[in-house]
């Protein structure tokens, strides 16, 4: 590395998040989210997957219920949310996957299967899988079974 020590691995890993948001940020935006703030990824995760009420989301999120409400405000003027109704309870709102917060879901997905088969086409199925198990190895260690379970994550910074 041009006489410099390799980065430790906490480096590497958050390097490596800051290029997958590179990407995601780059291809949501070309379906309509080009206001896509790193947070509203996360929620948009947690809302497609129970359609939760904003406490529910501050929960989802590991966020104060004021946080929460923040962005789901701020998510809801973008359009990328819209405020439902609950049906079991009038009283009750919850949120839900605007038609643009769909179609920035969907890009999202797609842009994440294709960064794993451009790792796939440089280094083959095998490490690609052992770099998946180790990952989940990690993440299960330290208390993230659950949200690898629910296929979302908590912000890494409060919202």
């Amino acid at each position: 590395m041009d006489g410099l020590s390799a980065p430790d691995l906490s480096i590497l890993i958050v390097a490596a998040n800051r290029c997958v948001a590179d990407r995601l940020g780059a291809a949501v935006a070309t379906v309509g989210g080009e206001a896509m703030r790193p947070s509203f990824g996360f929620v948009i995760r947690a809302v497609a997957a129970e359609q939760p009420t904003v406490s529910r989301l501050a929960e989802l999120l590991g966020v104060t219920k004021q946080a929460a409400s923040r962005l789901a405000d701020d998510m809801v003027t973008l359009g990328y949310l819209e405020r439902a109704g609950d049906p079991a309870d009038r009283r009750r709102t919850q949120l839900r996957l605007s038609p643009t917060g769909a179609r920035i879901m969907a890009r999202a997905r797609a842009e994440s299967e294709a960064m794993e088969s451009e790792l796939r086409e440089r280094f083959g199925a095998e490490p690609v899988q052992q770099l998946r198990a180790l990952l989940s190895d990690f993440v299960e260690r330290h208390g993230g079974a659950a949200e690898l379970a629910a296929n979302r994550a908590r912000a890494t910074e409060r919202a």
